[in-house]
């Protein structure tokens, strides 16, 4: 599991979190929500120790994260980040990275490596592709394969920022669908999402951002009884069988309704 207590940083010229806190257990999937800009990256990327909490902790399996090594955090905790290079080499190859904190100074491939690595390729479906050059795919082809290599390390905590980004709606219905039965398989899963259906649907509990500060954090039916999406993203949302959807906010003095010929938008 991770923890966050009060946990505020930023960049050096701009301070973004101020104080978060609550924890992914296992077995769970929690979603970050918020506007554009709203800090879900920057703690991401500072639970994966890319960037320093200037306030606050965070814990790891109940470690403060600086207590691990390199190769120990790795093998505890695995980040697919929202940008990433694009190397030259094969598909086999790049998810063959996720287990290089297992390795020895030559870093040859075990037994239990590669079978590491088929069952992550094996369970994204990308297996087909596994001699092909990664620079040959599909940027939702890519997407599918850093996740493969995310899951080829066997960490017990997942972090993925915007993961269906380039995805079509297939394939982020499968991800999503993927990434809950790795949740039943006592997985911490901690996820930035930007399309709130999705969240909705599948989160254990979602976090919702506003300008780097805490707007509310439960169930997703709890969020959606406290109206905090509606407040934070200015829409009205309504629940249908099987999801929810979303329309603009009306505002004050403005008539009409989805009834009367108002607008329906869902939010990606």
């Amino acid at each position: 599991m991770i923890e966050f207590q009060a946990v505020s940083g930023g960049y050096p010229d701009r301070k973004v979190l101020r104080e978060i806190s609550f924890s992914v257990a296992k077995g769970s999937l929690t979603a970050l929500i918020g506007p554009n800009g709203c800090g879900k990256t920057t703690l991401l990327r500072t639970a994966a120790r890319r960037l320093s909490a200037s306030g606050g902790r965070i814990l790891l399996e109940g470690r403060p994260i600086e207590e691990y090594g390199r190769k120990e955090f790795a093998r505890t905790a695995a980040f697919l980040p929202q940008n990433r290079s694009v190397p030259g080499i094969t598909v086999r190859a790049l998810v063959s990275h996720g287990r290089f904190p297992y390795l020895g100074f030559s870093r040859r491939l075990r037994a239990a490596d590669r079978a590491a690595v088929r069952r992550a390729l094996e369970i994204t479906a990308t297996g087909d592709w596994a001699e092909r050059d990664l620079r040959e795919l599909s940027g939702g082809e890519r997407q599918r394969v850093y996740l493969a290599m995310a899951l080829a390390q066997d960490t017990g905590t997942i972090l993925l920022d915007e993961p269906t980004a380039f995805l079509d709606l297939y394939r982020q219905f499968e991800l999503l669908e993927l990434l809950r039965r790795l949740c039943n398989e006592g997985k911490a899963i901690l996820i930035v999402l930007h399309d709130l259906a999705l969240a909705l649907q599948y989160s254990d509990q979602l976090v919702l951002l506003e300008q780097g500060r805490m707007a509310a954090v439960g169930t997703p039916e709890q969020i959606v009884a406290q109206g905090a999406l509606d407040r934070v993203f200015r829409v009205q949302t309504h629940r249908a069988e099987g999801g929810y959807w979303f329309s603009p906010a009306q505002r004050e003095g403005q008539k009409g309704s989805l009834e009367d010929g108002g607008t329906e938008k869902n939010l990606d």
